[in-house]
């Protein structure tokens, strides 16, 4: 009982700095076991008409990847600052872990998922 409401501060706590995790209940003799990973940062650049952005922000969902949208039609400072990092028109653009990715690639996305 301890356990579980120490979990759960934990939980409480880890969340508001930006760390997420999973309790699993599968128990190993008696041990629930905790699992931390740091969340990737994920910034996605889109236009709300484009049908790959929605192919992009669909993986990061489904896959409950947290990530930061910005609507570059919509918000000029958006624009520039992808204008900025990246060369090409065009959008879906994803800086993920630092990495920039240009267009809507499943294979990217995840390659770029992986390094941190």
């Amino acid at each position: 009982m301890k356990l579980r409401i120490l979990l759960t501060l934990a939980t409480i706590l880890l969340a508001g700095q930006g760390v997420s995790f999973s309790v699993a209940d599968a128990a190993v003799e008696g041990e629930i076991i905790l699992a931390l990973q740091d969340n990737p940062k994920v910034e996605l650049f889109i236009t709300t008409w484009c049908p790959y952005c929605k192919k992009a922000e669909q993986f990061f969902q489904s896959r409950g990847i947290p990530y930061v949208a910005y609507d570059v039609e919509k918000d000029k400072t958006a624009a520039q600052r992808k204008s900025q990092l990246d060369a090409r028109p065009g959008v879906p653009f994803a800086i993920i872990n630092g990495q920039p990715v240009h267009g809507f690639s499943e294979q990217a996305y995840l390659k770029a998922l992986k390094t941190k």
